[in-house]
């Protein structure tokens, strides 16, 4: 009797493990093949419209570019190697324009990131109309893109009532780079609200609770628990706004970009842009590493 039931239970092992074998996909190879399937397209995108017009900008920075062979692999354009490069780094118009944008990153970026953790600290309380408050506050990112290119290029962000209160307050006057430009940076803060809004919320409210039992006020709850919390998304906020100012259309390095004639200085000047730009996030972040501990 005990043999027929150990007989039945090596069938039952060996119809099963025949039944795996006979499977053409298993679930997590299904699972696989739908995950490469449904990446196909982005990967398509990505070699498309970034690989290979790195490709052709770093090509082309070391060519002479007839307008006729942007390939530069028919004989139409010329090879001049650094040749590109030297006349950029020549040219006094390019690095002024240049250091003017990194100076005016300079003083945009905490402005934009104080301002984002301000409204995300407002945001985070309990108040009525938070939802709608927040969703006004989300509208930038849904509509950021090219047409902000085109509204801001016509000083749009420029609000005017905020021109007018610069001109006619002398106490204003000496932030008019900042204050004339309200409603741009107003705009350009949106995504760092949301990574703010985000950071806030993994702030155990236990905590809170525990300094309101001390006698502590909402500015030493926001020096001591708040702040401490978030510090390493201030940091990514930083970055993120960094990079942003660098590539904004509103940027005189973009405008200058746009501007030049000659494609192989064009794409000279945006890789050594592109490099003083990477310089100065490393340098930001190992100056800034300890608060990400």
């Amino acid at each position: 009797m005990a043999k027929n039931k150990n007989t039945k239970v090596l069938t039952k092992k060996q119809l099963a493990h025949r039944r795996v074998k006979t499977t053409f996909l298993s679930f997590e190879r299904r699972r696989n093949l739908e995950g490469i399937v449904f990446s196909i397209p982005w990967l398509i995108g990505l070699v498309w419209f970034l690989f290979i017009p790195l490709f052709m900008s770093v090509k082309m920075s070391f060519y002479n570019v007839n307008g006729q062979d942007l390939w530069c692999n028919t004989g139409l354009s010329t090879w001049v190697g650094f040749d590109n490069y030297v006349e950029v780094i020549k040219d006094p118009e390019a690095g002024q324009v240049v250091l003017n944008s990194f100076m005016s990153a300079l003083y945009q970026v905490p402005v934009i990131v104080a301002f984002a953790l301000f409204v995300a600290v407002l945001l985070k309380q309990k108040f009525p109309g938070r939802v709608y408050f927040r969703v006004i506050f989300f509208i930038p990112v849904i509509l950021s893109g090219v047409i902000m290119s085109y509204l801001f290029s016509d000083n749009v962000g420029n609000i005017s009532v905020f021109g007018q209160i610069v001109a006619n307050n002398q106490f204003l006057s000496g932030f008019g780079g900042i204050a004339s430009q309200i409603g741009h940076i107003m705009w350009r803060s949106s995504v760092e609200i949301l990574i703010f809004l985000a950071a806030l919320q993994s702030v155990p409210d236990i905590l809170y609770e525990v300094v309101d039992l001390d006698g502590a006020t909402a500015w030493e709850s926001f020096w001591h628990i708040t702040l401490p919390y978030v510090s390493p998304f201030v940091i990514l906020n930083c970055i993120y706004a960094l990079v942003d100012s660098f590539v904004d259309s509103t940027n005189p390095v973009m405008s200058l970009l746009n501007g030049m004639d000659k494609y192989g200085e064009r794409a000279a000047l945006s890789w050594l842009y592109m490099l003083m730009t990477l310089i100065v996030i490393l340098i930001f972040i190992l100056f800034t590493r300890r608060w990400l501990r």
